[in-house]
């Protein structure tokens, strides 16, 4: 039962063999404990200063809240003046609509009057 392979799917979308003698596992828990071994170090020494960018941060986020709500603001009042010029055009449609129909009646009575 030791001769077997594994089967692994890769990010690129190729397959790769692995015997189970290898130690992949292994190897990924090993570098993960040195990447975090290293990050603590970091963290550790530079705590004041990562507090320091997270504060940072947090200005620059509320700032973008803050021009973000400005531009939704503006947007809101084209959005009414918009809608008022919408308003205004969709009554005057309606009132040529209505002046040609008049015109159109008026028109076929003369027509009527003409053939009478």
């Amino acid at each position: 039962m030791d001769n077997y392979e594994i089967n692994i799917l890769r990010r690129g979308g190729n397959w790769k063999k692995v015997k189970p003698d290898d130690l992949i596992i292994d190897d990924i828990s090993n570098d993960t404990f040195e990447d975090n071994k290293l990050n603590n170090t970091d963290m550790g020494e530079n705590f004041l200063t990562c507090v320091t960018k997270v504060d940072s941060i947090m200005i620059k986020l509320e700032n973008l809240e803050y021009e973000k709500n400005k531009l939704k603001n503006e947007l809101k009042a084209y959005e009414d003046v918009f809608l008022k010029k919408k308003k205004i055009t969709e009554d005057t449609i309606n009132k040529i609509s209505k002046e040609k129909e008049i015109i159109d009646k008026t028109i076929n009575l003369i027509k009527n009057l003409k053939s009478f």
